[in-house]
């Protein structure tokens, strides 16, 4: 498979080498001059990866400014057109930029002020198999130790104390999700990550606070779930399998991203997809039960995501109680510390206002 390098500066693409028409781009790197594309030219018989297959739609909407509460539960939750009932993903543009987070965590930062914090999950690979436990209950300081010529990777509950840095988006104020939050996820490696194919059952709100993931995305009316697509159920898969004998959870564990075998499963190269590059200050929404993959480039990454719930229909008195109460609902009001998630949910109500109105900034 040849290979093509072009970078674009300005108004102009420079490409350094081409022998073929028939091209798959693929971000790798960029600047605020620049950016870098890695071209990969097929032919027949050659090796396919994941980004090669299947029928790109583009890139998912992005939005330079927030949707409005009921915008947010319409158009992107529920989903309008052509994504009525699955949701719609989209990329809100510099939206994490307002939080402490993007501006404090450094690595020396995060040492002194956050070193005695517990992470309580740590993978011990940056390549997820979901064959290898994680390791439980490292200190921040011993990670941040560690994290950076070792393959691991930070797949724990959000402390508390770093939680108090990190906001919810503002469209999540109100309207009915407050008492629906399930958990929060501090994503955080030296960068060079990659998931496994899967879906998650929760709505999901996804921050980048330091470097760029690339994400593939697939509709869940999508048949991936079968074993025409290469899809398992890993406890049931190792019973018969030796290779998954120690695996865990539902994923697509029998597709290879990087050689993707499109003889067997053929039905990747016909399907939509959808792709999304989160660099640091973005946030995006991903849809329940979404398909998707995910990998970081190679440079620190941190992220935090909220999952969450929601009812049949939006719930508009709870914008009314903030700004009765003088809190401008569209604005930022609650950080991840205000807030309870289902596993540690005693409080009621199950997000409390800030005694102090902090001078947060608007978007």
């Amino acid at each position: 498979m040849a290979q093509v390098v072009a970078f674009h500066v300005g108004d102009r693409v420079h490409v350094l080498m081409s022998t073929s028409t028939q091209m798959v781009w693929h971000p790798v790197a960029s600047t605020k001059r620049a950016s870098v594309y890695c071209c990969a030219i097929l032919s027949l018989g050659d090796a396919s990866t994941i980004w090669e297959v299947g029928q790109s739609r583009g890139h998912v909407e992005v939005l330079e400014s927030l949707p409005s509460h009921a915008r947010f539960f319409e158009e992107y939750l529920r989903g309008t057109g052509e994504f009525a009932k699955v949701g719609k993903p989209v990329l809100f543009s510099g939206a994490a930029r307002g939080m402490p987070a993007y501006n404090l965590w450094t690595d020396d930062y995060l040492r002194d002020k956050h070193g005695h914090v517990l992470l309580d999950q740590v993978e011990p690979e940056k390549k997820e198999t979901r064959t290898v436990l994680a390791q439980e209950d490292w200190t921040l300081r011993k990670f941040l130790d560690n994290y950076a010529d070792k393959d691991i990777y930070s797949t724990a509950i959000t402390p508390r104390a770093l939680s108090e840095e990190v906001y919810l988006l503002p469209f999540m104020n109100c309207g009915g999700y407050l008492d629906k939050l399930q958990a929060t996820v501090l994503w955080f490696s030296s960068g060079g990550t990659s998931s496994v194919i899967h879906s998650d059952s929760q709505q999901n709100v996804h921050c980048m606070l330091a470097g760029t993931k690339h994400w593939i995305l697939w509709r869940p009316d999508e048949k991936i779930d079968s074993r025409e697509y290469g899809w398992i159920q890993a406890e049931d898969e190792g019973k018969r399998d030796p290779q998954f004998k120690d695996a865990y959870g539902q994923f697509a564990g029998r597709i290879n991203v990087s050689d993707v075998d499109l003889k067997k499963y053929p039905g990747w190269n016909k399907m939509p997809r959808w792709e999304m590059t989160l660099r640091a200050g973005d946030c995006a929404f991903i849809p329940k039960e979404w398909y998707h993959y995910v990998e970081s480039t190679r440079q620190r990454s941190i992220s935090v995501h909220v999952w969450f719930h929601n009812g049949n229909v939006f719930e508009g008195r709870g914008c009314d109680k903030l700004e009765a109460k003088l809190y401008n609902s569209s604005d930022f009001v609650y950080s991840l510390s205000d807030c309870t998630f289902r596993e540690s949910r005693k409080r009621n109500p199950p997000c409390r206002l800030p005694k102090e109105r902090l001078a947060r900034t608007e978007l």
